[in-house]
């Protein structure tokens, strides 16, 4: 079998734009069959919160689609069934009970609680958590699953955070245990957090030091956009104009190329409009992006192609002209470049998947 790096795509995306294309850069590379998918087994505590556990499968189904290979397989587990009744009434079936979890290495066991969860001894949870942590298993706990990592009595590190309404119990139950003020923490291979809002933060951090920044962000790019993002502007350069040290000059050339795709603008015209030299904006992006502002415009040009060759009905002529290209020809040879395939198999693979 070919091996394949974990390492990104070789796309020819150099900015921070390379995120919100890794999923669809360099399609045709081979990926690495040889290397085994990892289990992430899910365990559905009686009315947990749907809106936890979503989050937390949506981070790993997401960089599963990232990443150049899929990294997880993704399993629920019933405490005594094939049933979990979630927080919102809703009944799902789920693959098995704690008794049929088998793990590997490198897995992640997540105990999804919720704010109506009986915290109560389980006994063949808390076998499943020690079973775990013999195989070099992450452990997860959201909101109040907490309470059962605690109860299994494996070495947690220094603290442990939970719902603020659980603390109270938590304290009688186990007064030795460190209680955090944080809403997620990690020690020693065991993250928890106290609820839905900070679910998604948490499998962030666990992707960061787990894969690096640039999954942790590309994945970030897909589902955490509309938390910063300005609804009267663009989102996919929210992270970039968030940063304080980006001077606004910068920014404000970012959001003038985002307003003029079809027709755009030249750099001596930009920096004009933004009241500083062609040298001046040419070291800024260099020190604030990491590309020069022409080769920012053409992968930001790129990117919103790509978002229309995928959702919309336009020919890809109109495409081309929509993002600024002087002719269909050269806009599909650039395309090619960038994402390993022309805009026409873009456009079939996303339909056929």
């Amino acid at each position: 079998m070919l091996e394949v790096s974990k390492k990104l795509n070789t796309s020819l995306f150099q900015s921070h734009l390379k995120r919100s294309n890794l999923a669809f850069s360099n399609p045709t590379l081979t990926k690495n069959t040889s290397t085994p998918t990892k289990k992430a087994c899910f365990v559905l505590l009686d009315h947990f919160s749907m809106s936890s556990f979503s989050i937390a499968l949506d981070t790993l189904i997401t960089l599963n689609l990232v990443h150049d290979h899929p990294i997880y397989e993704c399993k629920t587990y019933g405490l005594k069934d094939r049933k979990a009744l979630s927080d919102i009434s809703i009944e799902l079936t789920t693959d098995g009970n704690i008794e049929d979890i088998e793990m590997g290495k490198d897995s992640i066991l997540i105990i999804c609680g919720g704010f109506r969860s009986p915290l109560k001894p389980e006994p063949f949870l808390n076998k499943a958590i020690a079973k775990a942590t013999q195989s070099n298993t992450t452990i997860m706990g959201l909101w109040n699953g907490s309470f059962h990592i605690a109860d299994s009595k494996i070495k947690i590190g220094d603290s442990i955070s939970i719902h603020q309404d659980n603390k109270a119990i938590m304290k009688e139950r186990f007064p030795t245990l460190n209680l955090s003020t944080s809403s997620f923490t990690e020690n020693g291979g065991v993250f928890t957090c106290c609820g839905p809002n900070t679910a998604l933060d948490m499998m962030l951090h666990f992707i960061q030091s787990s894969y690096g920044t640039d999954y942790s962000q590309a994945v970030a790019e897909v589902i955490g956009s509309d938390r910063t993002s300005n609804t009267n502007k663009q989102s996919v350069n929210r992270f970039l104009r968030s940063e304080a040290h980006t001077p606004d000059c910068i920014k404000e050339a970012i959001l003038l190329m985002e307003n003029n795709i079809e027709d755009p603008l030249n750099i001596n015209e930009l920096s004009e409009l933004v009241g500083i030299s062609r040298r001046q904006i040419e070291r800024l992006f260099k020190i604030n992006v990491g590309v020069t502002p022409a080769r920012y415009y053409l992968e930001y040009r790129l990117t919103r192609a790509r978002q229309l060759i995928q959702q919309s009905n336009l020919s890809i002529f109109e495409v081309s002209v929509a993002c600024g290209f002087i002719s269909s020809a050269h806009f599909s040879r650039t395309y090619h470049r960038f994402f390993g395939q022309p805009p026409i198999d873009t456009r079939h693979t996303f339909q056929s998947t």
